[in-house]
């Protein structure tokens, strides 16, 4: 019966500090492993939507003109958005008198990116280097496009990973700093190209 007894007295008293210690070494080295992936795919999950973002304006634009035969108007075009549209995007919802308009072409406006920068569709003309895919520099002067611009980037590496994708999977893009943030402008079209 004492045999009995000591072994019930020692199930009784827990783990020890040792046993304790390497429980939380072993869940340390396993976060340490973990939680970079889950970081990476957080970012990845940003730069999936983003891409999806513009290609959905992308979309909307090219419909847009197939039916008007122009595309939204923005920017060059004067159109003025009015309150409420800072980012010109009530013209793929509203019609802006075109008799072939058959619209909406995008549901909502696309508010912020998933850093809290904004998406701006404009038309314009441009004069610069635009990149293909690949990454070779296109010279352009006074060149009529439609471009989606993406901003707030918080650091250059992920808008360049960022840029990389958009050209990869949409097209033309060129990038740059403003006020200490970064941004990207994709051409969604490109008078000549």
């Amino acid at each position: 019966m004492r045999f009995g007894i000591s072994i019930l007295s020692r199930d009784q008293r827990g783990f020890t500090l040792v046993e304790l210690l390497v429980v939380i070494a072993i869940i340390g080295v396993l976060a340490a492993i973990i939680m970079p992936n889950a970081f990476k795919a957080v970012e990845k999950a940003k730069i999936s939507r983003v891409v999806a973002d513009v290609r959905a304006i992308k979309a909307a634009g090219y419909v847009y003109y197939a039916d008007t035969g122009d595309w939204p108007k923005a920017g060059e075009d004067f159109y003025d958005p009015g309150t409420g549209d800072n980012y010109s995007f009530l013209c793929f919802m509203k019609s802006n008198g075109n008799a072939a308009w058959n619209g909406p072409y995008l549901e909502k406006p696309l508010g912020t990116t998933p850093w809290g920068g904004y998406y701006r569709y404009w038309k314009s003309r441009i004069t610069g280097t635009v990149y293909d895919a690949a990454g070779n520099p296109i010279a352009v002067k006074d060149t009529k496009c439609a471009v989606v611009t993406i901003g707030g980037f918080p650091d250059q590496g992920i808008r360049d990973v960022v840029d990389q994708r958009i050209r990869e999977n949409i097209g033309y893009s060129y990038v740059g700093e403003e006020n200490g943030t970064y941004y990207i402008s994709v051409i969604i079209w490109m008078e000549g190209l």
